[in-house]
């Protein structure tokens, strides 16, 4: 993909690009593609086979799982991180509510320059640990509050033993 001056400027100011210089930016630009995704369109589903990181460029998705809607995002927000760095099944489904622009990272190509201790592929990777990690804790905190008003302490119990195992 050419890269653009307006392209580099949007990604260096994601946190997955954080402490890229602009020629790593571009580096990872190189291997990124732009798609379009037509309002109602289902970008992917829960379940199905994680093959590419997504940035929303323009327009708003909807993320769902098992129906329930988890949240709505907009330009500048990330989707299928855990695709590009374990290539997990997709954890939920993502549906455009408007016509969107995304950059499609994909996982294969990301894993190449990882493989080859490309320093880009390193650093994104350590900085989608990071906001993987964030949301991990506000979800952890949002688990046992529900818990804690349910009082269904031994759920909470059996959630660590999970986490320990």
């Amino acid at each position: 993909m050419a890269t653009s001056a307006p392209m580099l400027k949007k990604l260096s100011a994601l946190p997955m690009c954080q402490g890229l210089s602009a020629a790593q930016t571009a580096e990872l630009v190189e291997i990124a593609e732009e798609t379009h995704v037509k309002k109602g369109a289902t970008l992917f589903a829960e379940e199905s086979a994680g093959d590419a990181l997504y940035v929303v460029l323009e327009g708003q998705v909807e993320v769902s799982k098992r129906g329930a809607s988890l949240a709505k995002l907009g330009e500048g927000s990330v989707l299928g991180e855990m695709s590009l760095l374990g290539g997990e099944t997709r954890s939920a489904t993502v549906t455009a509510l408007s016509e969107c622009k995304l950059l499609r990272i994909s996982t294969e190509r990301f894993q190449k320059r990882l493989a080859a201790d490309n320093l880009a592929a390193l650093k994104v990777t350590h900085n989608l640990a990071q906001v993987m990690s964030r949301r991990l804790a506000v979800i952890n905190d949002k688990l046992v509050e529900s818990l804690g008003k349910t009082k269904k302490k031994e759920e909470l119990a059996d959630f660590g033993r999970i986490l320990n195992n």
